[in-house]
């Protein structure tokens, strides 16, 4: 007897007004802006011409202009002149950057101006040793600093190549083991044989005095943030500004009021690297447990008892990452700040690349790649260690190694370098250059792959780039006001309405809605790219632990790298032009992309997984219909990130040339100071876009991870 097979039960209304849910939402949010298309297109004679461009509205462009002039060359209430007061700013940091180089570079001899910077050195890094670890720590910092400048001022010279390979290795081998002695060694003695040693040693000064600056500004207003709500409410939103700012947004008005040179670069680099350690600050402080406070009460702690010796100690892991970023944002920056004439290892690589010396080019910017790694992993190993217990039965000199060790390699550098010079400066007979090797590679593949990698240019950016470009170009601001608005009150009411929509607004009047769209064009193609690539990446990464470590590695690794680095292999590749910046974005920004959905994917509750299983369903299944709807809002989040790292580069892109839009405006402003005020409002335009997707996607997931139940 034939089996009989019962169909499934027809699907009521409900269900399907439940499953067709999201389109419907979808469909509604889209259909004010495709009516005002629809009326644009085929009837413009009803559309308002004002209500699609607005011309050429450039009065605020034009205010900023003059009102930089303004400061820049007028007494103010007639007692002192705005650019006298920055310049005696940067006047102060004269002194420890010139005795920072002095220690690393040029020797004590030559220098002659007076004790302050001694001062200002040994309290800098004693202030920061009691803010990372206490009094031990500060007495430790200030005893190290002051032995540096005493070694110095009598004429030692210099810190030998030799002695400052050395401690970076036995620093490594105490924070990190064999492995991060290694890395430190092989990174440092690849900088003198490379001949990149004075210009890695000039940005290291540079780093040395700013690092710590930043650390103590951000650390000050974090905790200030912490106590007083108020100060939080104002301090946040500018922190969410000076995020989304690209990096030439912080140049241009330096490059006014201060001039161009190592402290323009300096103060700069100390602005944009203030607010991750403000933020890790203020989480730190709020993260301590109320029944760590309430101890610290119970024992009788006065407030500032209870500061110092309750929540420092308490938040201490946050402090340590925030230093840790302070440290890379520092190093990233020094970098870039060679575009107002900073020196050190961005200057060359800069001149490099403008002249197509792509050999040298690549040999500086493994340079910068190999000292952001250095720094990241020592820095990180001492974020991560723990105190240890002292076993005081062994002899001192059993109990610190490292001391010996470090104290032996300064003795036998001072003792070398009284023997040959050689150990003072490598000699240039003595290093290296694959250059040449580098440049026949670049012509080799010039010649090689010249006709497909020319019509995969071509290709993108005649049938994908140039009608996306035109496309954004000829959208009516008052639709996409409309449909950002529509967006964000279905995500966040009324409130979120307004607010985007005022960034849009803005947008629209800030004189720089095209160049806005032909910022925004590419930075969506970059989008959707790392998406693509991205996110595969992620699911594949994040199915067993060896994967994910795997991966993992190469992400820290290319996370660290400053942003400036991409553009070499893609010079090397395309030149210049949209398919080069399109690239390079892509590369910088699907980091990101791939850790988010790692992170989204692992984070699925174990027991959703165990049910799913024994509930019948596949692997793909589960990926599919379980872990992925559980860890889409993680995969948004990193979606924006993906979005705002993709904004930072395309300003930097610009640089390469063959690109239209926000970055030629910031990059003419870099060269006229007449036209700074331009540049500025050109990079809070980026920084608006940037807050617009922030705002709208992180109120996605917000309101995604309630309904999931997920923290």
């Amino acid at each position: 007897m034939a089996a009989t097979v019962e169909s499934a039960p027809p699907e009521s209304l409900r269900e399907r007004i439940r499953r067709t849910r999201g389109w419907r939402m979808a469909l509604l949010l889209l259909s004010p802006y495709i009516v005002i298309q629809i009326i644009h297109q085929a009837a413009p004679g009803l559309f308002p011409d004002f209500l699609s461009k607005l011309g050429d509205f450039r009065f605020l462009p034009d205010w900023a202009n003059e009102a930089l002039l303004y400061l820049k060359d007028e007494e103010l209430l007639g007692l002192f002149n705005f650019k006298d007061v920055t310049r005696t700013v940067s006047g102060w940091l004269e002194y420890p950057l010139d005795l920072s180089e002095q220690l690393l570079i040029k020797g004590g001899e030559s220098f002659g101006i007076g004790p302050v910077p001694w001062v200002v050195f040994i309290v800098l890094f004693t202030a920061v040793g009691a803010m990372i670890g206490g009094w031990k720590l500060a007495v430790l910092a200030g005893a190290c600093s002051l032995y540096l400048t005493v070694f110095n001022t009598f004429g030692f010279g210099a810190v030998p190549w030799v002695v400052l390979v050395g401690l970076f290795i036995v620093v490594g081998a105490k924070l990190g083991g064999p492995w991060l002695a290694a890395l430190a060694g092989a990174c440092s003695l690849y900088l003198a044989v490379f001949d990149t040693w004075e210009d890695s040693m000039i940005t290291l000064s540079i780093v040395f005095v700013v690092a710590p600056l930043a650390a103590l500004f951000g650390w000050a207003a974090g905790l200030a943030a912490a106590k007083a709500r108020w100060f939080e409410a104002l301090l946040v939103p500018v922190l969410n500004v000076m995020q989304s700012m690209p990096h030439f947004s912080y140049l241009l008005p330096i490059s006014v009021f201060i001039g161009i040179g190592d402290e323009a670069g300096a103060i700069a680099t100390i602005m944009f690297a203030i607010p991750p350690m403000a933020r890790l600050t203020l989480l730190g402080l709020r993260s301590v447990p109320p029944e760590v406070r309430e101890a610290g009460l119970m024992s009788g702690c006065t407030k500032w008892q209870m500061l110092w010796r309750v929540e420092m100690p308490a938040a201490r892991p946050q402090f340590m990452v925030g230093i840790n970023q302070v440290l890379m944002q520092c190093f990233g920056m020094t970098v870039l700040a060679s575009f107002v004439g900073t020196r050190g290892l961005g200057l060359p690589l800069l001149n490099f690349l403008q002249s197509l010396k792509i050999g040298k080019a690549l040999e500086f910017g493994v340079a910068i790649v190999l000292m952001a790694i250095m720094l990241d992993r020592l820095s990180q190993a001492a974020g991560a260690r723990r105190p240890e217990h002292i076993d005081y039965s062994k002899s001192w000199l059993q109990r610190h190694p490292f001391w010996i060790a470090g104290a032996g390699v300064v003795v036998g550098g001072m003792v070398l370098t009284r023997i040959t010079e050689h150990a003072q400066v490598l000699p240039k007979d003595w290093t290296v250059s694959t250059a040449p090797f580098w440049e026949e590679i670049v012509d080799w593949v010039q010649l090689n792959l010249k006709s497909p990698l020319g019509y995969f240019r071509d290709f993108m950016i005649v049938e994908v780039l140039f009608p996306m470009r035109d496309g954004f170009q000829a959208l009516p601001w008052i639709g996409l006001l409309v449909l950002v608005a529509a967006v964000g009150w279905r995500f966040g009411g009324w409130r979120l309405a307004a607010i985007v929509a005022t960034f849009v607004a803005y947008l629209a009047f800030s004189g720089f809605w095209i160049e806005s769209m032909e910022t925004l064009y590419l930075v969506v193609a970059a989008l959707i790219v790392s998406v693509v690539i991205g996110v595969p990446i992620g699911i594949f990464a994040s199915t067993t632990d060896r994967r994910y470590a795997a991966v993992q590695v190469v992400l820290d690794t290319f996370q660290v790298l400053p942003s400036f680095i991409y553009l070499i292999p893609v010079v090397m590749l395309f030149r210049v032009g949209p398919v080069a910046a399109l690239t390079a974005i892509v590369i910088y920004a699907t980091v990101p992309a791939v850790r988010y959905t790692m992170l989204g994917l692992r984070n699925v509750p174990d027991d959703m997984i165990e049910a799913a299983e024994m509930s019948g369903c596949t692997r793909t299944q589960v990926l599919r219909k379980v872990k992925f709807p559980m860890a889409f809002p993680e995969i948004m989040l990193g979606m924006n990130q993906v979005l705002l790292f993709g904004l930072l580069l395309v300003i930097i892109s610009a640089f390469i040339g063959g690109i239209d839009g926000l970055g030629d405006d910031i990059l003419l402003a870099r060269t006229e100071q007449a036209l700074v005020g331009e540049g500025i409002v050109a990079g809070f335009n980026v920084a608006v876009i940037g807050l617009t997707a922030d705002q709208l996607i992180t109120n996605y997931a917000r309101q995604r991870k309630a309904q999931l139940g997920i923290d």
